[in-house]
């Protein structure tokens, strides 16, 4: 079982509420989950894109969508 480990960074209070507001989070917990979640789907999405190139063959492209 994996353990849960906490850590500390430091950021400009300034910096930290700008970001808040853009993303309309109510605290700089929901903003940090929200923005690892949004890494680990493009993280996801990457994989699936590289997996998906090697396989496209240039037929299975349809020339009206580009």
């Amino acid at each position: 079982m994996a353990t849960s480990r906490a850590i500390t960074v430091r950021i400009s209070e300034a910096r930290l509420r700008k970001l808040m507001r853009a993303r309309k989070a109510a605290t700089q917990s929901e903003l940090i989950n929200t923005l690892l979640a949004e890494e680990e789907e493009r993280l996801r999405s990457h994989a699936v894109l590289r997996d998906t190139a090697r396989t496209v063959r240039a037929s299975d492209i349809d020339a009206r969508l580009l």
